[in-house]
């Protein structure tokens, strides 16, 4: 970093969870200007975590859940507190919010640097392209550099016009160590598993259960392998969201047996699950990214992955971590299924093992540094 003319920096997010935070700890430790955290809402409907807001001294715009509030009023207030800070630096998480398009344009009209966050990917949903023409002459107009996810969401960017040596990677990254750290105690102490009413071999899936998600076609899924294989896995579904009921009656329906509900769980607990899982499935059809994946990684599970997935060119290979399949056909899901219950238990631990040496690269820490990069560079410009 060049000292002569340290930028203070300002970062900007929906709401700061347990993701954010640890990625914002790393950046204040080893960014020697002065770094602001600004949330546009201390909470958001679709997420369910707690967050320990003593552990960072963050801005919020407006208190209260973000789906509720004013954009107007909010991207007023944000702007106002922008102004009142003078950063040098603005780093905005994506641009589908009016505060978030705002704060950009006083930005360029300030003269004050701006750094787009983002993991979108061409997958995730239709495009227009007359929409992504748009979209990328004003992306192109009103950023200096972005800092994306990973391989599909740098080509996106790429497609939209964007500058390819103003892209930065390893935006997606979670608390490896933490995890790491306490999926281990999880497997080294049998009464967890006793505690928790898991299985002794179970695929794992994490996160909201929505229409996004495929979970019905996993479940079908699910019944097809257990029909058709002996000695089989169970289904730990981790998680909540409106589909729940459907998907509990699709189970009860059809008889699926050996399928576990938990219900949500906070970043607290999730290690347990992970530590004592055989492998994690992401069935997603649409998907920007998709942290359970680094989360799973970092608690050295193979993984079973959609093929619309972002992370999947980064982290996941097939046969050495993993295995892909086709969210749309059942049969596909299936055979992943099939797959990795098959295998032996020292593939599997070469599968694990890999998966940790492949997310070492995905830390906090590299998060920071990626990002630090990117200012300097813009410091250079």
């Amino acid at each position: 970093m060049n000292t002569n003319k340290i930028m203070p920096i300002a970062l900007i997010h929906n709401q700061f969870g347990p993701y954010h935070i640890a990625r914002a700890k790393v950046l204040q430790k080893i960014y020697p200007g002065i770094v602001s955290l600004i949330q546009l809402a201390d909470q958001e409907l679709q997420r369910e975590w707690t967050v320990d807001e003593e552990i960072l001294e963050i801005f919020t715009v407006i208190n209260g859940a973000l789906e509720t509030l004013s954009p107007k009023i909010i991207a007023d207030k944000l702007v106002k507190y922008l102004a009142k800070l003078k950063p040098a630096v603005v780093i905005i998480a994506g641009y589908s919010h009016l505060a978030m398009r705002t704060a950009t344009k006083w930005a360029k009209q300030n003269g004050v640097k701006t750094i787009l966050l983002s993991d979108s990917q061409s997958l995730d949903r239709p495009r227009n392209f007359i929409k992504e023409s748009l979209k990328g002459w004003w992306i192109t107009n009103n950023f200096d550099a972005a800092f994306v996810a990973g391989a599909s969401a740098a080509s996106y960017l790429s497609n939209l016009g964007f500058r390819r040596d103003r892209i930065w990677r390893c935006y997606d990254v979670v608390d490896n160590q933490y995890l790491t750290t306490n999926a281990v105690v999880a497997r080294d102490l049998a009464e967890i598993r006793q505690k928790l009413n898991l299985p002794e071999h179970f695929f794992l899936y994490v996160g909201r259960f929505s229409a996004e998600k495929n979970l019905l076609r996993l479940i079908k899924a699910f019944h097809l392998y257990q029909q058709q294989n002996r000695n089989n896995w169970s289904l730990v579904m981790v998680g909540n969201g409106s589909q729940h009921p459907e998907l509990k009656d699709t189970v009860t329906r059809l008889g699926i047996k050996n399928v576990v509900w938990t219900g949500f769980k906070q970043i607290s607990e999730l290690p347990a699950y992970y530590g004592l899982a055989s492998a994690l499935i992401l069935p997603s059809i649409s998907e920007p990214w998709g942290l359970v994946v680094n989360e799973a990684m970092a608690c050295s599970l193979p993984i079973l992955i959609s093929d619309r997935c972002g992370c999947l060119l980064d982290l996941v290979f097939p046969g050495i971590n993993g295995y892909v399949f086709n969210p749309f056909k059942i049969a596909s899901i299936k055979a992943g299924l099939e797959y990795l219950s098959s295998q032996s238990q020292h593939k599997l631990s070469k599968m694990a093992d890999a998966s940790g040496q492949i997310i070492a690269n995905y830390t906090p820490e590299t998060w920071a540094t990626s990002l630090v990069d990117c200012i300097e560079v813009l410091n250079l410009n």
